[in-house]
């Protein structure tokens, strides 16, 4: 392999068949293995990219709910103390935590969509 050679082509006559049952041609081999290798390289990369994009989408999805929780909770003691501003200003985060929770679910139903025609 030289430097440079990542980004070449495969021209088109050297996909014309030639009339010879075999091509003997060992550079021609061994770019058709390298060719081959990149494609498949690049695919398990984008494969991975996808499988981890879905593990992000699930901590962050995980990590709203967990949020909206939290603010819930705060929002109960601010009623049982009597606050009404902080019971309100609680429930204003926990609805704010709930709709990045929503919002994580649609994208979460493109991200499996995607890994399921990637397959």
């Amino acid at each position: 392999n030289r430097t440079g050679q990542r980004r070449d082509m495969m021209p088109w006559f050297w996909l014309i068949k030639d009339g010879r049952k075999e091509n003997s041609s060992k550079w021609l081999q061994e770019f058709h293995r390298i060719m081959w290798l990149r494609a498949k390289q690049r695919r398990d990369r984008w494969s991975e990219e996808v499988q981890q994009c879905a593990t992000d989408m699930l901590m962050t999805k995980n990590w709203f709910k967990h949020q909206e929780n939290i603010w819930k909770d705060r929002a109960k003691a601010a009623e049982t103390a009597q606050r009404p501003g902080h019971e309100c200003y609680a429930y204003k985060q926990t609805e704010m935590w709930h709709k990045f929770y929503e919002r994580c679910k649609t994208f979460d139903s493109y991200i499996q969509l995607y890994h399921v025609q990637t397959r």
